[in-house]
């Protein structure tokens, strides 16, 4: 059975999700007051309503009460959108939404919405943040993700001027303790094997501690 989620707020970041999730095998329904908003989320979906997420009849008119996972993607930058978060946390949980996930612009922020019943909490600003530091820090970093507590994944370009090393030599988990995932070579995606030789132009993808990651990133901008 598929699985319903509904995305409540259509600013930018609510948006995004909508595209993210319109591309994947879930039933996905979105509501925003705003009737722009809604209009763009209804060229990628067929479930976008215009309603108050803080009025329950037009949460349940739009069929949110069965969803499995709500996602509240309003942003904070207004102390009146705070608000209207905080009670659509409250009215989601009144129709019996078991996983909210709610966006927050402030630490503080996100321990209310969690008193309120908020599951999960996400900080969009702070992602951002810090993927944008690692990649302009780290020159050859294209892209960088936080999996859970001290684990993450980058995605590295090795350099045109690396010379070719077998995966072997290198002894990544032993050396370093990260795994090269994926590697990207020529726009085909590989798993890596014994055999491999680590090319110029590869883009690999690095699993393991941040600490750990940075140390072995060197040696792919020589």
């Amino acid at each position: 059975m598929k699985k319903s989620i509904a995305i409540i707020g259509l600013s930018r970041f609510g948006l995004s999700l909508v595209e993210a999730f319109s591309t994947l095998d879930v039933d996905l329904v979105a509501i925003d007051v705003d009737e722009e908003a809604v209009k763009k989320a209804g060229e990628l979906i067929s479930n976008a309503f215009i309603g108050d997420s803080t009025d329950i009849d037009s949460l349940r008119a739009a069929g949110i009460a069965n969803v499995d996972h709500a996602i509240v993607a309003i942003g904070q930058n207004e102390f009146e959108n705070l608000s209207t978060s905080i009670i659509s946390v409250i009215k989601l949980k009144e129709l019996g939404v078991k996983e909210i996930t709610a966006r927050a612009d402030d630490d503080d922020y996100g321990e209310v919405l969690t008193l309120v019943g908020a599951n999960h909490i996400v900080h969009p600003l702070s992602i951002a943040a810090e993927r944008i530091a690692n990649k302009l820090a780290l020159g050859n970093v294209l892209d960088y993700f936080h999996v859970r507590q001290n684990y993450d994944i980058y995605e590295v370009k090795i350099a045109e001027s690396f010379k070719p090393l077998p995966l072997v030599e290198l002894n990544s988990r032993s050396r370093f303790h990260i795994n090269i995932l994926l590697i990207e070579r020529d726009k085909k995606i590989y798993v890596p094997t014994r055999d491999t030789v680590l090319q110029p132009g590869d883009e690999i993808f690095i699993f393991g501690r941040k600490q750990d990651i940075t140390r072995v990133l060197g040696i792919f901008s020589q």
